[in-house]
């Protein structure tokens, strides 16, 4: 079975002549040969009243930290018709940056998470984006308007997936697929392109049901009902996005992640018999910091031209020089203590 759907979009325009010709355009190729994603997934943009209501809630609990920018264009974030006017259909794209971990940790090092540890995946999703956008426009006649984000537009990305038939949304959070299981990047295209939608109905990807592996792993207890995360409790959240000092008790529990954190993914059997390690050389060590980070060495950046130089082209520029090093000095701690 193909990891990609085949696709066959048709339209109808009169040229010069007067007459009517049919063009088809194969994602499937466009995917494949010109953009390389792994995934694809396409469904119609009506609104999703069961996830704005949870989305709603999850902001009113205020699990969403200090993630203030998150909760303004909300409208815009329920609706796609207010992103793009006229839009059509909602193409999903996924792409796989599975790597294995070693078995043990050194001593003096920091556990990066895994999506992080090659090239920043902004940049290689947007290359690829804007690869398959041209291969689009190229084929087609007309006038059409596209607009497309890699997780920082306002945009549901996760429920739309999920609806897209290109995964389910697990008690962690994550979008499992079938195929990689939640080991992707997700992006969107919102597109004036009326595309023949993909029948959800028809892929099984397999439930979570009574399983609860990823809610009891999670270091701080921080998936508080199924498919809820507290953020302030996150240790992604914690290392990553936020900007304030952690608390002592929560610290304690980073263990050696000095980025991110992968333990929901790590336990969730869907994940464990689907590790397929990526293709994509953009995500290999030698194009990013890897796997480890050396502690020390964080420590003693001297300023912001030492940090860039260490993590320029990648995802751990996010945290700023100041929050890798109290990260560092937290898993360093944690790491004496455990001796």
């Amino acid at each position: 079975m193909l990891l990609i759907s085949f696709f066959i979009l048709s339209f109808f325009f009169f040229n010069d002549t007067a007459t009517t010709e049919i063009y088809t355009l194969s994602l499937h190729d466009a995917l494949r040969s010109h953009s390389g994603f792994d995934l694809c997934g396409v469904t119609t943009p009506e609104r999703l009243p069961d996830s704005e209501m949870q989305f709603t809630n999850w902001i009113e609990n205020k699990y969403h930290g200090e993630m203030e920018w998150i909760t303004k264009n909300r409208s815009r974030r329920f609706d796609p018709k207010e992103l793009l006017e006229n839009v059509k259909s909602v193409i999903i794209l996924g792409v796989n940056y599975y790597h294995t971990n070693s078995e043990t940790i050194p001593k003096g090092k920091g556990l990066v998470s895994r999506y992080a540890r090659g090239k920043d995946y902004h940049k290689v999703i947007r290359k690829k984006t804007e690869n398959l956008l041209y291969r689009i426009d190229k084929e087609m006649s007309g006038e059409y308007q596209h607009k497309w984000w890699v997780d920082y537009g306002p945009f549901m990305e996760r429920s739309y997936a999920e609806k897209s038939g290109l995964g389910y949304i697990g008690k962690n959070g994550m979008l499992i697929t079938k195929q990689f299981g939640s080991w992707i990047f997700i992006s969107e295209i919102l597109t004036t392109i009326e595309i023949e939608r993909d029948q959800p109905t028809d892929l099984e990807h397999g439930k979570c049901g009574t399983c609860r592996l990823c809610i009891d792993a999670c270091p701080t207890d921080a998936i508080v009902s199924p498919r809820v995360v507290d953020s302030n409790k996150c240790i992604s959240y914690l290392t990553i996005e936020r900007p304030e000092t952690i608390q002592d008790e929560l610290a304690l529990k980073f263990g050696s992640m000095i980025f991110g954190c992968d333990v929901c993914q790590d336990v969730c059997p869907h994940n464990i018999s689907r590790q397929i390690k990526t293709t994509h050389k953009e995500f290999d060590y030698k194009n990013g910091v890897g796997e480890f980070l050396d502690l020390y060495e964080v420590l003693k950046l001297k300023d912001c031209e030492a940090f860039l130089k260490l993590t320029a082209g990648t995802p751990l520029t996010r945290p700023k020089e100041d929050g890798l090093k109290r990260n560092a000095k937290i898993v360093l701690g944690n790491e004496n203590k455990s001796c």
